[in-house]
């Protein structure tokens, strides 16, 4: 048993000062004041006062970091693994692995990796796979690569499923022909789709929803924008109470303001921080290569030689600093957009996403500068920030 003790506990109701949380197994069986909480005496005691003790990051949006581009051919699960640790060392506990577009051959053996790295190893936990593309409005197509978009296709989701059972999210431009109908069939096979990449209007995303559309792919970006009389794909993202959207908080996908305006108008619940990473993310600026292409990662943009935004190189516990800067709004509030309503939006929220008694032991210890100190998961511990030794 673990017992963490000492700092501030972040739970879905309320803020526990001096708090503890008992960890056995792979489970939380104890949330409390630390006074009231009963320690055994066998338990391994870890002091984290002066700190804020967080449920760990979900991630519903990652491509790859560190030199590894989940798209890439060659690609394998140690190298999934191998990005889980460094989204470990940034507070992520669990997260999807994000297919960009591609050909149908290309898709199904890059599901296939995310499918035999699923689970637990030494860092985040990978859950599954997000489908991000290939039916969506070439018109809209952003970075993703436009000769592969294509209309949506069941048979298609038939064969991605065969090959990946722990496909949790798609992205879809609901506007395409045969886009409320992929839309209704997915949802029913209980996959979270999410309008991305669209030209849809106010009215089309409205008809989505009412047939399952319940989630908003990088709120803002590569979507029909807002007009006071056409209110577009992203009127409706802003004023629909059944979709939770994702922003990607890195001050370039979205200013400041931006952000602002979708804090006011999701609420705490509605908003889910993603980071949209790709390959790049962990390394020097420069130039790098994603997709096949070469992008150019400079004063934190990541961008085509057009100069087309290609992802970032965020991470989640950089997403929460800058949120709270950005909307100035409760600790509590932004953490809950980094971990339970992304939990919420794909349905792990049973397990992920809490500091609460039943659910897996994701931890993140964040200092006062909301620097991530350690990271748990599932019981184990699998990041330790090194602190400078003080000078004696």
């Amino acid at each position: 048993m673990i017992a963490l003790v000492g700092g501030t506990v972040l739970t879905p109701s309320r803020q526990i000062p001096d708090g503890a949380v008992l960890v056995e197994g792979n489970r939380i069986v104890v949330v409390g004041p630390r006074q009231l909480v009963a320690i055994p005496t066998h338990a391994e005691v870890i002091d984290v006062s002066d700190s804020y003790l967080a449920p760990g990051f979900v991630d519903l949006h990652c491509h790859g970091a560190i030199g590894v581009d989940f798209n890439r051919p060659g690609t394998t699960p140690d190298d999934l693994h191998r990005v889980a640790a460094f989204k470990a060392s940034h507070g992520t506990t669990s997260f999807l692995a994000a297919i960009a577009t591609a050909s149908p051959e290309a898709t199904e053996r890059s599901l296939d990796v995310v499918h035999r790295s699923v689970g637990a190893r030494e860092g985040a936990e990978v859950l599954g796979a997000q489908a991000e593309g290939p039916f969506l409005n070439p018109a809209a197509a952003g970075a993703q690569a436009v000769e592969c978009i294509r209309p949506p296709d069941l048979a298609e989701l038939d064969r991605w499923l065969a090959v990946c059972p722990e496909l949790r999210l798609i992205s879809v431009a609901p506007e395409m022909e045969g886009g409320l109908e992929f839309i209704a069939e997915g949802h029913r096979r209980g996959i979270t789709l999410s309008v991305g990449h669209s030209c849809a209007n106010y009215d089309q995303v409205i008809a989505a929803v009412g047939v399952g559309l319940t989630h908003a792919t990088h709120t803002f970006n590569a979507m029909q924008g807002f007009h006071h009389r056409h209110p577009g794909t992203a009127g409706a993202v802003l004023t629909c109470d059944e979709i939770t959207a994702e922003a990607v908080v890195d001050n370039v996908h979205l200013h400041p303001a931006a952000v602002n305006l979708l804090v006011r108008c999701k609420g705490p619940s509605r908003l889910a921080l993603i980071t949209d990473a790709m390959s790049a993310a962990g390394l020097p600026e420069g130039e790098h290569e994603w997709d096949g292409r070469r992008v150019t990662v400079a004063d934190g943009a990541v961008r085509l030689d057009d100069g087309t935004i290609a992802g970032s190189t965020l991470t989640m516990d950089r997403a929460l600093r800058n949120l709270v800067a950005a909307a100035e709004i409760p600790l509590a509030d932004a953490v809950q957009m980094a971990t339970l309503n992304p939990a919420r939006s794909i349905g792990v929220h049973n397990r992920k996403g809490s500091l609460a008694c039943g659910r897996d032991a994701d931890v993140v210890v964040l200092d006062r500068n909301l620097e991530v100190d350690m990271t748990m998961v599932r019981g184990a511990i699998v990041f330790r920030r090194e602190k400078d030794a003080e000078a004696v």
